[in-house]
C-alpha cells in the first residue's frame, strides 16, 4: 500500500500542487474582487447624504430674494402682503406690451413734433438776412489777376511761402484811382509794413480793407462816405511787389474772409 502511495504521489504529485496553486490563485482573486466591490458600495452611499443636504440649503436661498418686496413695503414682511406685491409684478409684464404699443404713437408724435420745430429753426435764419441786401462795386475797373483763395494755399511770390490769399488783387495803372466799394464809416487808416498803405471801411457788418494806396490818402478816421467817393490813389503792396501794379482788396463778414467778387453788383 505504502509502495503504490509513493508511486501516485510521485506521479501525480505535480499536478496537484498545480492544482492547489490555481484554487489558491483563485481564491486570492475573489478576496480582491470582493474587497473591491466592498470598497465601491460604500461612495454612492456617501455621496446620498451629500444630495439630502444639498436641497433644504436652495429654499434658503430664495428666501431673502422672497424678502426684499416686504423690505421695500414699509417693513412689511407677512405672507399676505408678498403674495400680493408678487401678483402685482406678475401682473405688471402683462401690461407692458400694451404699455409699448401706446408709447410707439407717442414716439412718433414726438418726432413728428421734433421735426416740426427744426424746419421751423431752419426757417428763423432765413427771415432776417441783412447780407443778403449788401452788395458793392469793385474799388478799379481792372480784372481780377489773383482770386480769393479761401482755404487753399497759394504761393506768394514775392516771399517765397505758402498762405491764403484773403481778398482778391485787381489790376491797376499807378496812381489810378480808388473808389469806396459802398456807402460806411472809414474805422482805419494806416500805414502797413506787409500792405502798405490801408484805408478800412466799415458798413454794417461788413469791413472793407483797400490795401496798396499811395501816400495821398483822401479820407480820414470816422468819415463817412458813399460808394463811389474817392479814398486815394492805387501805389504799392510791399508783399506782392513781384507782380504787376494792382490793388489788393478784401471783405470781411462777421470776422470771416468772404470773397468780394460774390458781393459785387
Amino acid at each position: 500500500m505504502s509502495n503504490g502511495f509513493q508511486k501516485f504521489i510521485s506521479g501525480k504529485g505535480f499536478y496537484l500542487a498545480l492544482a492547489v496553486c490555481l484554487a489558491g490563485a483563485g481564491a486570492a482573486a475573489w478576496v480582491a474582487v470582493d474587497k473591491t466591490i466592498q470598497s465601491v458600495e460604500p461612495a454612492p452611499m456617501a455621496e446620498k447624504p451629500q444630495l439630502k443636504q444639498e436641497q433644504p440649503y436652495e429654499p434658503a436661498k430664495k428666501q431673502p430674494a422672497a424678502d426684499t418686496p416686504s423690505a421695500q413695503s414699509d417693513g412689511d414682511s407677512s405672507p399676505s402682503t408678498q403674495s400680493q406685491q408678487l401678483q402685482i409684478t406678475a401682473e405688471a409684464p402683462e401690461e407692458d406690451p400694451s404699455a409699448q404699443a401706446s408709447s410707439q404713437p407717442s414716439s412718433q408724435e414726438s418726432s413728428s413734433e421734433a421735426q416740426q420745430p427744426s424746419s421751423q429753426t431752419c426757417a428763423e435764419p432765413s427771415e432776417p438776412q441783412p447780407s443778403s441786401d449788401f452788395s458793392l462795386e469793385l474799388p478799379v475797373s481792372g480784372a481780377a489777376i489773383t482770386p480769393f483763395s479761401g482755404d487753399m494755399l497759394v504761393k506768394n511770390e514775392t516771399l517765397g511761402d505758402w498762405r491764403t490769399h484773403n481778398g482778391i488783387d485787381i489790376r491797376a495803372e499807378a496812381g489810378e484811382a480808388v473808389r469806396a466799394a459802398s456807402d460806411g464809416t472809414v474805422t482805419a487808416v494806416r500805414n502797413d509794413p506787409m500792405w502798405g498803405n490801408v484805408v478800412e471801411v466799415t458798413s454794417g457788418e461788413y469791413v472793407m480793407t483797400y490795401a496798396g494806396l499811395s501816400a495821398d490818402i483822401l479820407v480820414k478816421m470816422d468819415q463817412s462816405i458813399r460808394a463811389g467817393e474817392q479814398l486815394g490813389s492805387v501805389g504799392e503792396v510791399p508783399c506782392e511787389l513781384s507782380m504787376e501794379p494792382h490793388l489788393h482788396f478784401d471783405v470781411r463778414s462777421n470776422g470771416e474772409y468772404v470773397d468780394p467778387v460774390s458781393l459785387a453788383k
